[in-house]
């Protein structure tokens, strides 16, 4: 595989402040990086410096092999920003193809407003959509320019359900064309299902790079519900149970060790039904992290 970016032991400072500390990273080809963090940790100073408008110290960090900001680099890369561009009297249709007319080699500008669910608005002026339809809009002028490398700045906010589930599967259309990504948003379910790997980022430094499973798997809290005629009392001690509640709906265990709790139910497995098992989302782990300062072992 082939490195995008490159970070080498990468520190950046505002007059003598330090914000970034010693970080290493490096980004593959076609991979689809979350990149969250508390706000202040540095995002928007990591990206900034990888997108060449910041300057670091040099060799700390490469883009296509050479440096941030280079023409070559600036050739090959799109941003979704997080706020919209205010552009008025100017149409959905007339946006796209002025991004398409900047690139090199763009896509077909009326191919990413059919893909994108944007032809009925596509005569519209900008200044008139609502704030998901906006959303859409810059998206379509991040993607038509055919980048190798996409950064998308909280890409979902104000979209409807339908057209979060379209913006993703665009993206996993991206991600067969080996586009690499880096998706920053506090919709962190979202990271969580699409992400090859996460970078949570606290106070200037990585506190976890990798996969979302390999995450997962330090934190065993969990719930374990599922429906039964034995009493309550019969679960109440089994190992790494915290508690334990029945409603109608069936009894519910807290665990802080699921895959313990699931071996402890064996016994009873014949008279247990409709079994359902509950991990830690990223976002509770994200707040455990961040409430504690780093991962916890």
């Amino acid at each position: 595989m082939t490195a995008i970016i490159q970070l080498n032991n990468l520190s950046f400072a505002y007059d003598k402040k330090s914000v970034l500390k010693n970080l290493n990273l490096t980004v593959q080809s076609g991979e689809i990086l979350g990149l969250v963090g508390p706000n202040g940790a540095g995002k928007t100073t990591l990206l900034h410096l990888i997108q060449g408008i910041l300057h670091s110290s040099h060799h700390a960090i490469t883009v296509f092999g050479g440096q941030p900001g280079s023409l070559l680099a600036k050739a090959k890369i799109s941003t979704m920003p997080q706020k919209d561009l205010q552009l008025n009297n100017i149409k959905v249709s007339e946006f796209v193809n002025l991004f398409a007319s900047q690139a090199d080699h763009p896509q077909n500008p009326a191919a990413v407003i059919q893909a994108l669910g944007l032809t009925e608005i596509k005569n519209r002026l900008i200044n008139q959509l609502s704030g998901g339809q906006r959303r859409k809009v810059s998206f379509a002028g991040a993607v038509v320019s055919n980048p190798q490398l996409l950064f998308l700045d909280e890409p979902t906010v104000g979209m409807d359900a339908g057209a979060r589930q379209n913006f993703w599967d665009y993206i996993e259309t991206l991600r067969q064309q080996n586009v690499t990504i880096i998706i920053t948003s506090h919709y962190l379910e979202e990271i969580q299902k699409v992400a090859d790997r996460i970078a949570i980022l606290q106070t200037g430094q990585f506190s976890y790079v990798g996969s979302w499973q390999a995450l997962q798997s330090h934190h065993t809290n969990g719930q374990l519900h599922f429906t039964t005629s034995l009493a309550l009392s019969v679960f109440t001690h089994l190992s790494a149970v915290t508690a334990a509640h029945q409603t109608t709906a069936g009894i519910t265990l807290l665990s802080n060790d699921t895959d313990l709790t699931l071996q402890a139910l064996l016994p009873f497995i014949d008279q247990l039904h409709d079994i359902t098992i509950t991990r830690e989302s990223l976002e509770s782990i994200f707040l455990e992290m961040t409430n504690k300062g780093g991962l916890s072992k």
